[in-house]
């Protein structure tokens, strides 16, 4: 393959021009890689496009099991201008539904909690678990109005390992097949049993991609994070693994002179089940687009992301540990103690990450040369590349 020419990048005057750019960049190896066009982070007539074909099309991850574990426990979502709530049943069974009231359209259920009727502040209508409208006042004067036909809408949605999906297209394959392989390799982990320890949520002035790419490599510890990760986790010795149909991982291994227990000072109980070389680990998950997984002997970092606008994220992660820890008397200090620490991580990335952000709108900003440790942001752009192109 010739050697990727690289210069002064154009900005395309149009989206065709952009669409054609982003299309140059397929059909490459990992060490012949680049980067998406600057313009696919900035563009709004871009992201309009990703919202189409990728956020309306794909499977997208809304929440965690272990935020629910109780019959009538419940966490409200917003996506794609839906406004969402996921609910345990009575059957025990997770359901997701809009949350829009079919009178007037307020939102029947905010924030988190128990319920057994959710309620609407405006009329209180009341609506079931299931949906169902089971409080309708002063109605009985409304000719053919029958509450049967008032249930709230239901989304499609799948729980694979513990994680919520939803899909806003009858026409995508089921999700779960595509994800036995992931499966497979969390099960030392007990994803789909674990619980919420405590939970964070960033705003970041920066595309979605941007936020995906920088969990997934481990290359920028020795800028970003020299003063924090780069020590324990040199981003030298990061490596990634060859994508699957519907995820990828990366991997970010203990430096070898330092000893397992490195990884295990939480004070946190560790996974009881899983051999030494991944306790050394902390590994990187993408289950595409956007549920990013980060594993760790002894806990679960769950990251889902909320696109805003091109250059806008809201970023939710729950820290997931083993029902055991629940019996901790330190349990709050750990919590607290972790979360410093993550604040700190995020901060850094933050920071960078809103100065790339930036950066791609300048003129001069163009398509970069990708590392060898760089695989996930390749495999990332692959597959926008193709999604946009369906």
């Amino acid at each position: 393959m010739e050697p990727i020419a690289l210069g002064h990048n154009t900005p395309p005057g149009d989206l065709d021009d952009l669409l054609a750019a982003v299309a140059a960049g397929s059909g490459r190896d990992l060490y012949n890689s680049e980067t998406l066009p600057p313009e696919a982070y900035t563009s709004p007539a871009f992201f309009e496009l990703e919202k189409e074909k990728i956020f309306r099309r794909d499977w997208l991850p809304i929440g965690h099991t272990g935020q629910i574990p109780n019959v009538g426990d419940y966490f409200t979502f917003d996506i794609m201008g839906e406004l969402l709530v996921a609910v345990r049943g009575k059957d025990g069974e997770v359901r997701v539904m809009s949350r829009v009231c079919l009178h007037r359209w307020a939102p029947v259920a905010q924030g988190k909690g128990n319920t057994k009727l959710f309620s609407c502040p405006f009329h209180r209508w009341g609506y079931g678990l299931d949906g169902k409208l089971v409080v309708a006042p002063h109605m009985e004067k409304a000719e053919g109005f029958d509450p049967k036909r008032c249930t709230l809408p239901h989304i499609r949605s799948e729980v694979v390992e513990g994680t919520i999906y939803i899909c806003f297209s009858d026409e995508t394959p089921s999700l779960a097949p595509r994800l036995a392989s992931f499966a497979e390799r969390m099960k030392g982990f007990r994803l789909k049993d674990l619980i919420v320890a405590y939970s964070m949520e960033f705003t970041c002035e920066f595309n979605w991609k941007i936020a995906v790419e920088t969990f997934m490599e481990s290359y920028h510890h020795i800028g970003a994070h020299a003063k924090t990760l780069q020590d324990k986790h040199p981003g030298g010795l990061s490596y990634g693994e060859d994508s699957h149909e519907a995820w990828t991982a990366s991997h970010q291994p203990l430096r070898p002179d330092l000893p397992t227990e490195t990884n295990m000072q939480s004070g946190l109980p560790p996974f009881p089940d899983l051999p030494d070389e991944v306790r050394r680990d902390s590994g990187l998950y993408l289950i595409y687009p956007f549920n990013l997984i980060g594993t760790h002997a002894d806990r679960i970092h769950w990251t889902t992301l909320i696109p805003v606008s091109a250059n806008r994220t809201t970023w939710v992660r729950h820290v997931l540990v083993q029902p055991e820890a629940l019996e901790l008397p330190n349990l709050a200090e750990i919590a607290a103690r972790m979360k410093a620490i993550g604040q700190r991580i995020a901060d850094e990335d933050l920071e960078v990450n809103s100065m790339q952000q930036y950066g791609a709108t300048s003129t001069y900003a163009q398509v970069g040369r990708l590392s060898h440790l760089e695989s996930a942001v390749w495999q990332l752009s692959d597959y926008v590349r193709r999604r946009i192109a369906a």
